[in-house]
């Protein structure tokens, strides 16, 4: 499993060696489950971040979870991106822009580095994805893939405050390499896809695409060895899922899970 480590941002720019060698791990596990922790390491090896989610924006006016992280608050961070995914994506500043590129349907332009436009967000729409926890910037990705829109947002907290122009300026030297990882990465990646019920649908609304899958099985009456094998994943990664995914839904065993779940 990679080592998720913070170092300051200023470190971090001339830090290469340790950056290629996040780079090059993302590259060895393309297409395969380790990639989204490899990503995460590079993130935050290359900018400096407290929380990252990744939805992908699709035909229908659909907004869907890929990836969710914040080691601090997992369960804050993941009802949070069930909030925005299930409609409050259309109050979001960037959403026209996201609705051209995916209009436009280029799947190799690099995308557009978009920082937060507080200004512009209404009043309910901020308190409702900045309050808590303690989150005081933003700055987005928009990455174009053809038939979907890759929508990969970085947050700092109160306590390291606003991204400088410096990181900024960092963060746009790595925006294609960041693109061109995501794009081939979802391309290459399928996860058995077992269909949701909507009260399971709603429940697991919070978690990641890989999260949700390894609940379904749990939910289907697979022990977490046979869940693995199910999804070409090793063991060790499928523990993981669960860890984050429990603690994300705010449950501590299956049967708990299932309640949840009943209950929609």
């Amino acid at each position: 499993m990679a080592i998720l480590t913070t170092p300051s941002s200023k470190d971090a720019s001339r830090d290469w060696p340790a950056l290629l060698a996040a780079v090059a791990q993302c590259v060895a596990h393309l297409g395969s489950p380790r990639f989204e922790e490899d990503l995460i390491a590079l993130l935050h090896r290359g900018v400096g971040i407290e929380q990252c989610i990744l939805f992908a924006y699709a035909e229908g006016d659909r907004m869907e979870t890929r990836l969710v992280e914040n080691s601090r608050y997992p369960k804050v961070a993941g009802r949070l991106a069930a909030l925005y995914a299930g409609g409050l994506f259309r109050q979001d500043p960037h959403y026209p822009r996201l609705r051209r590129l995916l209009a436009a349907g280029d799947d190799e332009a690099d995308g557009d580095l978009m920082p937060m436009q507080a200004e512009t967000m209404s009043p309910a729409y901020r308190r409702h994805l900045f309050a808590f926890p303690d989150l005081a910037d933003k700055v987005s990705l928009l990455i174009p893939a053809g038939s979907v829109v890759y929508y990969l947002n970085l947050y700092r907290d109160l306590g390291r405050g606003r991204f400088r122009p410096e990181e900024l300026a960092h963060l746009g030297e790595l925006m294609p390499l960041l693109a061109s990882l995501i794009r081939r990465h979802y391309r290459q990646a399928g996860p058995a896809a077992l269909p949701a019920s909507p009260e399971e649908a709603t429940a697991l609304a919070p978690l990641s695409a890989r999260e949700r899958q390894l609940c379904l099985h749990l939910l289907r009456g697979h022990t977490l060895k046979t869940a693995a094998a199910e999804l070409d994943v090793a063991l060790s990664t499928a523990e993981t899922y669960r860890k984050r995914a429990y603690a994300k839904l705010g449950v501590r065993s299956r049967a708990a899970l299932v309640g949840l779940c009943r209950r929609g």
